[in-house]
């Protein structure tokens, strides 16, 4: 029945809101529904804060202190704040700044310890399943992007050189690893012969271990890359941060490129003898 629907659904007609007409469209373009409806809904949060903003004018006590009215005072009609906030002097600033790049820089080494750590714990595969024997993956390559995905899949190849064409030729895979044939694709868990006659193989009890494991295994990669996207942030805020206190240095300097996406831009410095 469901189906019925669906089909019946998609044989309707599809129908489209109509244009300007040709001799009002000196007055603009014709206002939609979903443009009324976003200005509708504008018009009565506008209204319902106005008639609260009225509501508690109406209900306030003149006569009733609060801290606030100790340091402020209403001067032509203007509220105005005469608190000054706590004055840093300019060492006390630089200072701080100091302090909060210590910290990016402490946050970044956490970071990178422990993306070294995931990156130990799981195995990068290969996107292609169906590769040639002259062609293995090598668990130790990773190749760090600036975030994403793109450091996560990777095409890798394992290179094996030998000394001639002909040994090309007769290049036993299986045995150059000292595994079974049928292992040799494998970019992890790749067992020695040794440890395959003198351990047990034990094989996932049902297809819910084989699911669980492939849960925690995507789970281990998604934050892989938000560590790694989170690297990527702090190392631009520290760059930033390192710019603006270097500019509050000094030494005559001028700017030699403007940067975009939140990296700071690029300045150089004159060169000074020193003493």
């Amino acid at each position: 029945m469901s189906s019925f629907r669906k089909a019946h659904k998609a044989q309707r007609k599809e129908h489209k809101e109509r244009s300007q007409l040709k001799k009002r469209e000196k007055l603009g373009q014709l206002e939609k529904g979903k443009d009324w409806k976003l200005r509708r809904d504008d018009y009565h949060f506008k209204g319902k804060r106005l008639k609260a903003l009225y509501e508690k004018a109406r209900n306030k006590n003149p006569d009733e202190y609060y801290h606030a009215m100790v340091k402020t005072k209403t001067k032509n009609g203007v509220h105005t704040d005469t608190r000054v906030g706590v004055q840093y002097s300019h060492d006390e600033f630089k200072l701080m700044q100091t302090q909060d790049l210590g910290y990016l820089n402490l946050r970044m080494v956490q970071e990178t310890s422990k993306i070294e750590k995931l990156k130990g714990q799981l195995h990068v595969m290969n996107n292609n399943d169906d590769e040639d024997e002259d062609t293995f993956d090598d668990e130790d390559d990773f190749i760090e992007g600036g975030g994403g995905s793109a450091g996560l899949k990777t095409h890798r190849e394992h290179i094996v050189f030998v000394d001639s064409k002909k040994a090309v030729k007769k290049f036993n895979a299986a045995k150059h690893f000292d595994t079974a044939p049928e292992l040799v694709g494998r970019a992890h868990n790749r067992p020695r012969m040794e440890t395959l006659r003198t351990q047990a193989v034990v094989q996932p009890g049902s297809e819910k271990i084989l699911e669980k494991m492939e849960r925690k295994r995507e789970s281990g990669y998604k934050e892989l890359e938000q560590r790694i996207d989170r690297l990527g942030a702090l190392k631009k805020v520290a760059g930033a941060m390192q710019t603006q206190r270097n500019l509050q240095g000094k030494g005559m300097r001028r700017k030699v490129k403007s940067t975009k996406e939140g990296k700071p831009d690029v300045y150089k410095w004159r060169k000074e003898r020193k003493k």
